[in-house]
């Protein structure tokens, strides 16, 4: 205890740390997945968000799916593909389509 009381900055740095730490296990959005999806008619980033995002926020998500798809908006367009991040729970959407192959 002695040592902690005569060297404030490594106190001050392990604080930092503890609550850098603690910033990130609060801010974990859960186990990440990509799944490629079709646009539907009336589908909209943000109805895609609340369907697939999980405990991320509908904002990050949105982010992360403009960044994976290079959109450099938020219009999508029906008829195309979306890679899209599924959170949690959420392990494979309706319209996911598997590849079977052989694993040796």
């Amino acid at each position: 205890m002695k040592f902690l009381k005569k060297n404030p900055h490594i106190t001050t740095l392990l604080g930092a740390c503890v609550l850098f730490a603690a910033y990130l296990f609060i801010t974990d959005p859960g186990d990440v997945s990509y799944t490629e999806i079709e646009v539907e008619h009336g589908d909209s980033l943000w109805s895609l968000a609340e369907q697939y995002r999980g405990k991320m926020s509908t904002e990050n998500w949105i982010k992360i799916v403009k960044a994976e798809n290079e959109l450099p908006n938020v219009k999508i367009i029906a008829g195309n593909s979306l890679v899209i991040p599924v959170v949690g729970g959420h392990s494979k959407p309706l319209n996911t389509i598997e590849i079977a192959r052989n694993e040796k």
